[in-house]
C-alpha cells in the first residue's frame, strides 16, 4: 500500500529564494512506494532607501525615497518513488503577482488598485533515476540554468539586480541597469521538454527543447492571430521577444580537490524569431527578412574551499538586452558578472559586480550610440536566527550609459545627463522559509 507522508520543514530543507527547487529531481528521494506532499514558502518583508538620477523628474512626479516591499511565494507539490525505484514528482511555485498603486484594497477586483493574486510560476512534473538520468516536463528551469553556475540568489534579499523581487525591482525602470541574468522570467516560465544525464565521473550533460515561448494557458486557444501560441510566422511579425524552436544544450563538471570544491559549465542557446509571412517595414525602416536568429554562449564556473565561493559567469553571443533579438546592424551582446560568498556559522556576506554591453536602443542609421552599457554592484550580508527565520541587508549601485539616448523619456530627446544615470538602494528586511 502506498504510504503518503507531508514532509515538514526539517526534512525538505530552505527553499532557494530566486529559483525555488532548483535541482532536476527531489534532494532526497522518498522509500519506494512513498508520496511525500510538501507546501513549502517564503514570505519576504523589507524596508527600502533608493535615490536615482530619474526619482523626480519623470511628468513632475517626486518619488519617496524610503519605502517598503515585501512578497509570498508557495512551493506546493510532491516527491514519489515507484516500488521498482523510479523517482518522479510535481513541483511548482506560485507568486505574489505585479499590480497597480492603490490603497491596499483586497476584498475587490473590480478594477480597483492595490489588489494582488497568485500566479503560477513554475509547475512542471519530473521522472527518472540517478542512473538513468532525468527527464523535466512543463514550465520549469531549462539547462541554462540547471547545468551552469556563477550567478548567485543566497545573500542580501536573495534577489539584488536580477528584480525579480526585493529593492531592485523598487528602483525605477530608467534607472535600473540590465543583465542578461541566467535566472530570467522569460526562459524559466515556458512550457519545454528538460533531460538531465547521471552523473558520470563527475560530468552531467543535458538537453531541452521549447517549442514555444509560452507558459501553461497562453495562447492555447488559437485563431489564426498573432496570440496563438504554435505561430510560426505573421504578417507584421510578432515583436522582438518571442521565439520559436528554443534549444539549449549543456556540460557541466564537478569534482574537489584537496578540499576545494571546482565547477565549469558550458551551454549554448539558440532560439529562431516569428517570422514574417507577407511584406512589411519595421519601425526603424528595415524590409523583412525581421530579426536574426538568437545564439548566446555561456560560461560559468565557481570555487570554494572553507566557506568562501568564488564565481565568474560569461555570456555573449546574438541577443539584445532581456533575451530579445538583434536587428541587422546592431552588436553582439557580452556580459560577465563576478561574485564572491563567505558563510561563517550563521552569517553570510557577499558581492557581486556584473558588466553588460550591448545594442540597446541603437538601430543602424540612428543617432544613439552603437553600444549600451549597463553594469551593478550588489553587496549583501546576512544572519540566520534559525533555519527558517533570517535578517538580511542589502546595498546595491547601478549605472546606465548610451550616448544620445534619453534613459527618463526612453527617446531621443536629449536632455543633458540623461543618457547616463545611475542609482542606489538600500534595504533592511526579513526572510521566513519552511
Amino acid at each position: 500500500m502506498r504510504k503518503y507522508l507531508l514532509a515538514s520543514a526539517a526534512s525538505l530543507g530552505l527553499m532557494v529564494a530566486a529559483s525555488g527547487a532548483a535541482h532536476a529531481q527531489a534532494a532526497k528521494a522518498p522509500a519506494p512506494g512513498q508520496i511525500v506532499v510538501h507546501l513549502n514558502g517564503l514570505l519576504n518583508d523589507q524596508i527600502n532607501m533608493i535615490g536615482a538620477t530619474g526619482d523626480n523628474v519623470q511628468g513632475g512626479n517626486k518619488l519617496n525615497p524610503i519605502g517598503m516591499a515585501g512578497f509570498l511565494r508557495l512551493y506546493p507539490g510532491f516527491d514519489a518513488t515507484t516500488e521498482n525505484g523510479i523517482e518522479y514528482g510535481v513541483a511548482a511555485e506560485l507568486r505574489t503577482t505585479y499590480s497597480s498603486a492603490g490603497v491596499g484594497i483586497h476584498e475587490s477586483t473590480a478594477g480597483t488598485s492595490g489588489v494582488t493574486g497568485l500566479a503560477i510560476r513554475r509547475a512542471y512534473a519530473y521522472i527518472g533515476t540517478p542512473q538513468t538520468g532525468f527527464v523535466r516536463f512543463g514550465q520549469t528551469d531549462g539547462i541554462w540554468w540547471l547545468l551552469s553556475t556563477g550567478e548567485y540568489y543566497n545573500f542580501g534579499d536573495g534577489n539584488l539586480w536580477n528584480a525579480d523581487g526585493g529593492v531592485g525591482s523598487s528602483v525605477p525602470n530608467q534607472d535600473h541597469p540590465s543583465g542578461l541574468f541566467t535566472s530570467s522570467g522569460s526562459l524559466y516560465t515556458t512550457n519545454k521538454i528538460v533531460y538531465i544525464s547521471p552523473d558520470v565521473d563527475g560530468f552531467k550533460a543535458g538537453f531541452d527543447f521549447e517549442p514555444n515561448s509560452n507558459g501553461f494557458k497562453e495562447g492555447e486557444s488559437c485563431s489564426l492571430t498573432t496570440d496563438c501560441a504554435t505561430l510560426s510566422s505573421a504578417a507584421g511579425g510578432a515583436g522582438n521577444a518571442r521565439r520559436k524552436n528554443t534549444v539549449t544544450g549543456g556540460l557541466e563538471y564537478s569534482s574537489e580537490f584537496s578540499g576545494t570544491g571546482v565547477t565549469l559549465a558550458v551551454d549554448y542557446l539558440h532560439a529562431a524569431p516569428i517570422g514574417v509571412s507577407s511584406g512589411g517595414v519595421t519601425a526603424t525602416g528595415y524590409t523583412f527578412n525581421g530579426y536574426k536568429s538568437m545564439g548566446i554562449a555561456e560560461f560559468s564556473g565557481q570555487v570554494k574551499y572553507a566557506g568562501f565561493t568564488l564565481g565568474a559567469n560569461v555570456k555573449t553571443g546574438q541577443v539584445n538586452d532581456g533575451y530579445t533579438f538583434l536587428l541587422p546592424g546592431q552588436r553582439d551582446l557580452l556580459f560577465y558578472e563576478v561574485t564572491g560568498i563567505y558563510d561563517f556559522g550563521p552569517y553570510t556576506v557577499g558581492a557581486y559586480y556584473f558588466n553588460q554591453q550591448s545594442a540597446g536602443a541603437y538601430t543602424l542609421g540612428s543617432s544613439y550610440g552603437r553600444t549600451a552599457t549597463n553594469y551593478g554592484i550588489a553587496v549583501g550580508a546576512n544572519y540566520a536566527l534559525s533555519k527558517n527565520l533570517g535578517l538580511y541587508a542589502t546595498y546595491l549601485y547601478g549605472h546606465r550609459h548610451q550616448a544620445g539616448y534619453n534613459f527618463i523619456s526612453n527617446s531621443a530627446t536629449v536632455a543633458t545627463g540623461y543618457d547616463n544615470v545611475q542609482s542606489q538602494a538600500f534595504s533592511l528586511g526579513a526572510a521566513l522559509k519552511w
